[in-house]
C-alpha cells in the first residue's frame, strides 16, 4: 500500500474553510479508484498546520487522479484556504 502525506500550512481564520473543502470534496465526488482512505490531522502545537494522510492501492492510482481536470480544479479552489505546503513524504505500509 503506497502513503503519501502532505502538510500544509493553513491561513489565519480558514482552518475550517479547509476542513469543509476537503468534507465537500469527499462527499459530492466518488470515491476515486485505489483510494483506500484518508485522515486529516491538526497539529497540536500549531494551530494552522494540518497533515492529509491519503492511503493508496499503489502510486499509479494516486497519479492518476493527480491528472485529472476535476482533480487540478479541486486543488485550486482548496489554495484559498491553504498558505502554503510545508512539506510531503512518500511511504509504504509495513506492517
Amino acid at each position: 500500500m503506497y502513503v503519501h502525506v502532505v502538510s500544509f500550512k493553513i491561513k489565519e481564520g480558514e482552518e475550517h474553510t479547509f476542513v469543509e473543502i476537503q468534507k465537500f470534496e469527499e462527499s459530492t465526488q466518488g470515491k476515486p479508484a485505489g483510494l483506500d482512505h484518508f485522515h486529516i490531522f491538526k497539529d497540536r502545537n500549531d494551530k494552522h498546520r494540518y497533515f492529509l494522510v491519503e492511503y493508496w492501492d499503489d502510486k499509479a492510482s494516486k497519479e492518476a487522479l493527480e491528472n485529472t481536470e476535476e482533480h487540478q480544479q479541486f486543488h485550486q479552489f482548496r489554495a484559498i484556504a491553504i498558505e502554503y505546503k510545508y512539506e510531503s513524504y512518500e511511504c509504504d505500509v509495513i506492517v
